[in-house]
């Protein structure tokens, strides 16, 4: 059996026959607009969230919405931004790119999502805000990360690019911040056949600001209008030196076409989550990912713990056997070479550290069936009965 980290074939058999009408659609434009469909997805997304209207703003990518959302909360040079070490490099780098600096703190060990604890040491006179990744799809402890940093006068911006559908104490993930990012690449939660990515606010102004620096710097209330109106203005309206960071028409289409299925496509993810758990609880040396009470985990990633000295191993069985794994954002954002001379090194962010030494991310995707978990399971359980091999 054959079990890739991800599978998407499942999905876009389900919805194949709507893609391929909005496509038709999308032929049977003589402008190939852009932002038609944005226009449609951009409200869905807000009565979603239930933030005002406009207040949701699709771009080209989770990379560009963190961008995007620093830049119109007014992040830039001598600014200084706390986030994790445990995360992709686009965390740092789009801090780095508004001229800002980014400090790391430590994360917890049961959640690998930032540590509250640990973050009033790493503030100084310059922190300007605090960016939260909910990692894996597991909600971070927003009630205490946003307690402090607003009581220390900082932004709170969260990286939902892993967690659309997540939820702590019933808020959805993203609606705990200042303004928030998230992912539409093919291979998270919900995505479209390449990059995209929404910055979500509950401000109005801020929102502005993300769409005059999506399309250009122009004004987006003539920008935004669909192409055959904007060919009777008379010129242009800069107002701003912007960027071309709008969603691709044909993801913002397929992306359109499959958010309606999110929930259900949620509860798949939950369903496998939950069968793994059960199958994997009593083998010893694995740790399973901790409870999470009466939050929502969104399930991107399903994560497990096993002893560091063991994982190649266990990982070449089970590729041997035909089951994808993957080393998740490891070796962490500190130990990599283009941070080299920020001199942090080993010893640095020790729970970090000891966690990209053991986490294992297995298969998981809606539309993977019970026989695949079990299979998986199956063969992990055999990886640990060869332990005097491994």
């Amino acid at each position: 059996m054959q079990i890739p980290l991800v599978d998407l074939r499942w999905q876009h058999r389900l919805v194949q026959d709507e893609l391929n009408a909005i496509f038709q659609r999308i032929l049977a434009d003589p402008y190939a607009d852009d932002l038609t469909y944005a226009r449609e997805l951009e409200p869905m997304l807000a009565a979603y969230f239930g933030v005002p209207e406009g207040c949701a703003i699709t771009v080209q990518s989770g990379t560009s919405a963190q961008f995007l959302a620093l830049k119109a909360l007014g992040i830039g040079p001598g600014d200084e931004v706390i986030t994790v070490p445990n995360s992709d490099l686009p965390t740092t780098s789009s801090i780095s790119h508004t001229g800002a600096t980014f400090r790391l703190a430590d994360v917890e060990a049961a959640t690998h999502n930032l540590d509250p604890a640990l973050i009033e040491a790493a503030i100084t006179p310059s922190t300007r805000a605090v960016v939260p990744v909910h990692m894996f799809g597991r909600p971070a402890d927003m009630t205490r990360i946003r307690e402090l940093a607003h009581a220390r006068g900082l932004l709170v911006i969260e990286d939902a690019t892993l967690a659309l559908g997540a939820e702590h104490r019933g808020v959805k993930a993203g609606l705990w911040g200042d303004a928030a990012f998230f992912s539409f690449a093919p291979r998270k939660v919900l995505g479209g056949f390449s990059n995209g990515g929404l910055v979500l606010t509950r401000d109005p102004d801020v929102a502005h600001r993300v769409r005059l620096l999506r399309g250009y710097g122009q004004d987006p209330s003539i920008m935004e209008k669909p192409i055959h109106e904007r060919h009777q203005q008379n010129g242009m309206a800069g107002i701003a030196e912007g960027y071309n960071f709008k969603l691709d028409g044909i993801q913002a289409a397929v992306v359109l076409t499959k958010f309606p299925y999110l929930h259900a496509w949620g509860e798949l993810r939950q369903a496998v989550a939950e069968r793994y758990a059960a199958g994997l609880i009593d083998v010893p040396g694995v740790t399973l990912p901790a409870p999470i009470g009466e939050d929502r985990h969104a399930w991107r990633n399903y994560v497990i713990l096993v002893p560091p000295a063991k994982r190649d191993a266990i990982r070449h069985y089970l590729a041997q056997n035909g089951v994808t794994t993957s080393v998740m954002y490891a070796p962490p954002i500190h130990l990599q070479p283009v941070y080299r001379h920020l001199g942090l090194g080993e010893g640095s962010f020790p729970v970090v550290e000891a966690l990209a030494d053991s986490l294992l991310a297995l298969p998981i995707y809606p539309g993977m069936t019970e026989e695949q978990v079990d299979y998986v399971v199956e063969k992990l359980r055999e990886a640990f009965l060869l332990d005097t091999k491994l």
